[in-house]
């Protein structure tokens, strides 16, 4: 190998390492709510170390490196301030991404991840060895890893939201079940563009007790039904159109197929059923790493959860009676898959 070549292969491979110290960097700067602070008034770490409760060399030295990935901004008197990047942490913004960050890179993630070694050699994921229970369990169980679960649930989903709306014409949509639709979102975003459709929104009781709030303030909760429960026992009858995003993915494929199955029965056959979630390339690709490591993200949280490609969605949507239609490219990471009752 020539030197150059080698010497672009080692910086390549010393970018790739860096993503755990940029990452864990972000992660502190979103716990102690740096942002808001600095939202306020541009401050020296000083000041800012007094705030957050912090050491100020140590976090003058934490300023230093995010601003020199673009997230905050320091002037020539020593003063951090924020830029676009950073205006996005606060927590008090529109669309804030601070619990993403919390979530995508706190903790829990942080502890599931450290035996990806050991999840690749015995081919099971480490949420439950980490945590002591499966990961919805361990939601279920601690209120406040929950609620960051649910906040970055909420900023991810603006963020592909418009996406799916502008991808996708639910004029004609009828009554949509959002089945696993958490706080409501999507489907709040749905009935708010289409003011004659109904909704229901179908999750866990603790979880859609979350979502009035959101109902509320896109005027549309006067349209739709709240439904606790779980779509692995059953699914709401009654719909027209029924939706998950983001959910098959969090399942090995017989579970996916039974919660496939229970809407099957709740469906007639000139239903529809819209899966909203990401499209797995056929090859690994350069470009592509952001899917690819959304499915090992799967594999390291969940009990035999992945993203998957077109070929094996049709797959488990033949074997649970339906028969994929078409598949809907959108401007963000996911696709929308639409198939209707055999």
């Amino acid at each position: 190998m020539e030197d150059q070549s080698r010497a672009q292969a080692i910086a390549a491979l010393r970018q790739i390492i860096a993503g755990m110290k940029t990452s864990q960097a972000l992660h502190v700067a979103a716990k102690l709510s740096v942002a808001d602070h600095l939202s306020r008034k541009p401050m020296k770490a000083s000041e800012l170390a007094t705030a957050t409760g912090t050491d100020p060399a140590a976090l003058h030295r934490l300023m230093r490196a995010l601003c020199a990935l673009g997230v905050f901004a320091e002037s020539s008197g020593g003063e951090f301030s924020l830029n676009p990047a950073s205006e996005m942490l606060r927590s008090d913004v529109p669309g804030s991404f601070r619990a993403a960050v919390l979530f995508l890179v706190g903790d829990v993630r942080w502890r599931c991840w450290a035996d990806l070694l050991g999840t690749v050699r015995k081919g099971v994921g480490g949420a439950e060895g980490a945590l002591g229970m499966e990961l919805f369990d361990f939601y279920a169980a601690h209120p406040e890893e929950s609620e960051i679960h649910d906040e970055a649930m909420r900023a991810l989903s603006a963020a592909s939201v418009r996406a799916v709306l502008e991808a996708f014409d639910f004029a004609q949509a009828g009554t949509v079940v959002d089945v696993g639709g958490g706080t409501g979102e999507l489907l709040a975003a749905i009935l708010a563009a289409n003011p004659s459709l109904r909704g229901v929104l179908f999750d866990l009781p603790h979880v859609v007790a979350q979502a009035t709030p959101i109902l509320t303030e896109h005027k549309v909760v006067d349209r739709v039904k709240v439904v606790g429960g779980s779509f692995l026992e059953t699914v709401p009858t009654g719909g027209n159109t029924y939706l998950m995003k983001s959910v098959i993915h969090d399942w090995d494929d017989a579970r996916s197929m039974a919660i496939l199955r229970n809407c099957r029965k709740a469906m007639t056959s000139g239903d529809r059923l819209l899966i909203i979630d990401r499209q797995l390339p056929e090859l690994g690709q350069s470009g592509m790493a952001e899917t690819f490591l959304t499915d090992l993200e799967m594999l390291v949280m969940t009990d035999g959860g992945r993203e998957r490609t077109s070929e094996e969605f049709a797959k488990l949507l033949a074997d649970t009676a339906f028969t994929l239609v078409k598949t809907v490219s959108t401007t963000s990471p996911l696709s929308i898959f639409e198939a209707r009752p055999i």
